[in-house]
Formats: structure tokens, sequence, C-alpha cells
């Protein structure tokens, strides 16, 4: 299973619509993405497959792997995965 990350674009604020995703670089490691969410885990979660709300500073952090524009003032961001399988 390859492990694809996204991040889920919202409208600012509690009643934000969606906007869409933005894929991020296969070349982010789970090892970075631990490091920056691990304090945050109720539960372990080595392999960073569940869904981690952004704050400006981990945005800055993610884009060197993000082709667009992030614009953490204007867009909430949240890390997101989802497998698909292998080719073989």
């Amino acid at each position: 299973m390859k492990i694809i990350r996204l991040l889920e674009v919202w409208e600012k604020g509690m009643d934000g619509s969606f906007v869409g995703h933005v894929p991020v670089a296969t070349t982010v490691t789970t090892p970075f993405l631990l490091g920056l969410f691990a304090h945050e885990q109720d539960r372990p979660d080595p392999e960073m497959k569940l869904s981690y709300m952004l704050d400006a500073a981990r945005v800055a952090r993610l884009q060197p792997y993000v082709a667009e524009q992030l614009l953490p003032e204007r867009y909430d961001y949240i890390l997101t995965a989802h497998g698909i399988p292998d080719e073989g």
C-alpha cells in the first residue's frame, strides 16, 4: 500500500467551506511529519495516517513539499493521507 498525502483546503473559520485538495510531494518523509505532530498524538501514529490541522508555523514547514503557494492567512489546512494499492 502506497500512502498519498494531501492538504485539505478550507475557507477560514468553523463555518468555512471545503475548497479542494493540494498534493504533498512524495519526498516528504514520515519522520519529518512525525516530528511535527508526535507531541499531539493521543495514540501513536508512527505512519502518520491520521489527519492533522496545520497552524501557520506547520504550513511554513510543509511549504517546500507543496508546489502551490499556501496562504494560511486566508485558508485553513488539514494534512491527510490515504492509501492506494501498490502497482504490481
